[in-house]
C-alpha cells in the first residue's frame, strides 16, 4: 500500500520530467503544468512513475480509495490511510491559494466541501491531511515539499469562525438583499433595476511551506547550486506506524537522502513543540 514513504522513494529515483509522465505529453501551460504535476504526485505514491498505464492503472486502484475531481477537496486519498492535496507553484517560495476550502490539518467526513463520492469511497471519518507543493518550470520538477497538515494548519475552527463572522456580517447588512449560499455571501439587487447581484467568495492564502520551514532544511550559500530540492516533513508518532520505515531508512543511506530529528511548533499552539522527521534530498 502507498504512502508518503513510497511516494519519495520513486521520486528519488526516477525522472523528474513530468512530460515523461504524462500520456501524450505535455505543452509548457500553467493548467497543464498543474494537472501534469498531479499526475505525477499521484503516481510517485502508487510507485509506477513511468510505467505503461494498464499498470499505473492497476497500482493506483490498489493504492487509492478516491482520485479527487476539479472542484472539490481532497485531490486523492489513499485506501485506509491519508488525504492527500496537490499545489503547483510558479516559484518555490509563492503562497499557496485555496479556492474551494480553508487549509485543513485533518480531513473530516463532515465537511461540507467534499463530494459524496468522497464520502463514500471507503468506510472512514478523519484522515490525515498531506500538503504536496511543487515548482514546475518547463515540464521539469525542480522543488518538491510534502507536510501534514499537522505541523502547518490550525484546527479547523479558528479558520470557520472568520468564515462564519463574515457571513454573519453581511446577512445584517440593512441596506441590501441578501440570499443564502454556499460562498461567504450574495448580495442581490444591487443597482436601481435590480439586475446585478454580488458573490461574495472566499480566497484563502497560506504562506508556502518552502518558506515557513526554510530554515531547517536551506544553506544559504549553496541552495542556488541546487537543481533539485526535496522535502518532507512528518510527525515522529506518524512515522512511527509505517511498516516500510527499515526499508526506507537503508534506502536513504544509500541514496544520499537526509532524514533529520526536529522539534517543530505546534500551529494550534506554538509553546508546544510536536516531534518530527525532516527528510532532505538534494541534486546539484
Amino acid at each position: 500500500m502507498g504512502d508518503i514513504l513510497t511516494a519519495i522513494t520513486a521520486i528519488v529515483g526516477n525522472s523528474l520530467d513530468l512530460s515523461k509522465s504524462t500520456p501524450g505529453g505535455i505543452q509548457n501551460r500553467v493548467n497543464q503544468m498543474g494537472e501534469a504535476l498531479e499526475e505525477y504526485v499521484k503516481n510517485a505514491f502508487a510507485n509506477c512513475i513511468g510505467k505503461d498505464q494498464r499498470t499505473i492503472n492497476s497500482l493506483r486502484s490498489s493504492t487509492f480509495s478516491y482520485l479527487g475531481n476539479n472542484t472539490n477537496p481532497p485531490d486523492a486519498m489513499l485506501k485506509g490511510s491519508d488525504a492527500i492535496e496537490i499545489k503547483k507553484v510558479e516559484s518555490a517560495k509563492n503562497t499557496l491559494q485555496f479556492n474551494s476550502s480553508y487549509p485543513k490539518n485533518k480531513l473530516s467526513l463532515g465537511n461540507p466541501k467534499i463530494s459524496v463520492k468522497c464520502k463514500n469511497c471507503e468506510e472512514w471519518d478523519t484522515k490525515d491531511m498531506i500538503y504536496v507543493v511543487g515548482h514546475v518550470e518547463k515540464s521539469i520538477l525542480h522543488n518538491i515539499f510534502f507536510v501534514y497538515g499537522d505541523v502547518y494548519c490550525d484546527a479547523h475552527s479558528v479558520y470557520e469562525n472568520v468564515e462564519n463572522t463574515i457571513k454573519e456580517c453581511v446577512q445584517s447588512l440593512d441596506v441590501i438583499e441578501s440570499s443564502e449560499t454556499k460562498e461567504l455571501g450574495r448580495v442581490n439587487k444591487v443597482d436601481h433595476l435590480g439586475i446585478s447581484s454580488l458573490r461574495v467568495r472566499g480566497m484563502w492564502v497560506i504562506t508556502s511551506p518552502f518558506k515557513q520551514f526554510e530554515y531547517l532544511y536551506e544553506d544559504k550559500a549553496k541552495e542556488d547550486c541546487y537543481s533539485f530540492r526535496l522535502i518532507a516533513i512528518i510527525p515522529e508518532d506518524k512515522y512511527d506506524t509505517f511498516e516500510s520505515k527499515t526499508d526506507f531508512e537503508t534506502f536513504c543511506k544509500s541514496h544520499d537522502v537526509v532524514v533529520n530529528d526536529e522539534d517543530i511548533p505546534n500551529p494550534q499552539n506554538p509553546a508546544e513543540m510536536i516531534k518530527c522527521k525532516v527528510v532532505i534530498y538534494k541534486v546539484q
